[in-house]
């Protein structure tokens, strides 16, 4: 199958020829800013990227007048009417799509190749490489763990950091969790309170979705989670009570501009 692809449909091959494609552009910057009281220009408050627009153009073919309304009429089943879908441009990133614009023109001089133009809307305005995970041993009797990872791609990962003790009957001794993302000092906790973590639970930090989930259920949270920028850093671990032992995975999928 032929790139750029929309799901398991290919947006070039002999029916569908994309000319040209116009992604690589950064997405929408909203940048905030507010005027100064008896003083010219503005004070800058925040920026933040907003939505991704992608747009193609190209050609769609057919064999006959009707082969041609059975390929337009394709594209409409596989990209128009699909609320949102996968949109790749090579084998290694991909992004969440909508198409949020068709047009199709009709020239009286061919009843059998059309041009068409459309346009994509990204609400999360990232590309996404393949998911990456990095597993680390905690042994027993551990009551700090320092971790040192890179992380991959142009913009700040959000990962689930999971804690899995070793499996067994009964309760571990570890009543709390702090992981502090040393670049920022921020950092989450889970507590457990009275209560320890029992022997094969699992705590999950969720950065995406600013969930903490004992064992797949949510539960409160302390702190911030942090956006996990590219390259070298380093991350804390401090189990409360310490540990019997366990191990720490970090997944995430490499985001790019």
């Amino acid at each position: 199958m032929a790139y750029p692809t929309f799901g398991s449909f290919s947006l070039n091959d002999s029916n569908y020829i994309c000319q040209n494609v116009e992604y690589r552009t950064i997405p929408n910057r909203e940048i905030s800013l507010e005027p100064i009281s008896r003083k010219p220009g503005k004070k800058y408050l925040s920026n933040e990227f907003g939505e991704r627009r992608i747009k193609l153009s190209g050609f769609i073919i057919g064999s006959s007048a009707s082969d041609l309304q059975t390929k337009i009429d394709s594209l409409h089943t596989s990209v128009t009417r699909v609320s949102s879908g996968t949109l790749a441009f090579d084998a290694t990133r991909s992004i969440t799509a909508t198409l949020s614009s068709l047009v199709i023109i009709d020239p009286q001089y061919s009843q059998t190749m059309v041009p068409f133009e459309m346009e994509f809307v990204a609400a999360a305005p990232f590309f996404e490489g393949t998911q990456l995970t990095a597993n680390t041993t905690v042994a027993n009797a551990v009551t700090t763990k320092t971790i040192t990872t890179t992380i991959s791609g142009s913009v700040f990962a959000e990962p689930t950091f999971t804690f899995t003790a070793t499996a067994g009957s009964g309760y571990t001794t570890t009543s709390g969790i702090t992981v502090t993302y040393s670049p920022t000092s921020e950092y989450v906790t889970w507590s457990g309170g009275a209560n320890f973590l029992p022997k094969g639970g699992s705590v999950q930090f969720d950065y995406a979705n600013l969930l903490i989930l004992q064992s797949g259920v949510e539960v409160n949270s302390a702190g911030a989670f942090s956006r996990w920028e590219p390259g070298s850093t380093t991350v804390s671990v401090a189990f409360g009570g310490s540990t019997q032992g366990g191990t720490l995975a970090l997944v995430y999928k490499p985001r790019y501009l």
